[in-house]
């Protein structure tokens, strides 16, 4: 490159941002006779701790991420997910049942029409059923 050519694009660089400089006053205007309107609030926050709108939270709606299951299954211990236990006690599923179980399960299987397997995978139905899980209720036989 020659120097009249470095010469002419640094000349054409700074008439450009001239240009632009002058262009973008003209287009934003002067900032400081620029103005500024504030609303007032309508209603004055505070620290206390109100109840919700009953509109906005309502305690009775349906709630989108809770389980519905349709049939005889029953979710006994109301966390929302149907166990392995619940599933079982409503004929869903055969799982064998054991000591780990929770107590409300067991007592809802135990009473429930639905047959189960034990711990070596053998189906019980009727008495031999309610006998097993009496036994697994009752581990030092009272």
């Amino acid at each position: 490159m020659k120097q009249s050519d470095i010469f002419t694009l640094i000349l054409i660089a700074g008439i450009g941002t001239l240009a632009a400089f002058f262009l973008c006053n003209a287009i934003m205007g002067d900032p400081d006779l620029a103005i500024t309107e504030f609303k007032k609030l309508s209603s004055v926050i505070d620290n206390k701790l109100s109840s919700p709108d009953p509109e906005v939270f309502n305690g009775t709606a349906i709630n989108p991420t809770v389980e519905v299951y349709v049939g005889e299954c029953e979710d006994i211990d109301q966390n929302g997910i149907l166990d392995m236990a619940e599933l079982v006690a409503c004929g869903r599923e055969e799982a064998p049942v054991d000591e780990t179980w929770p107590r409300e399960q067991l007592e809802a299987i135990r009473d429930g029409d639905a047959c189960i397997l034990n711990a070596e995978r053998v189906q019980l139905c009727g008495d031999q059923k309610r006998e097993y899980i009496d036994g697994l209720l009752n581990p030092s036989g009272e």
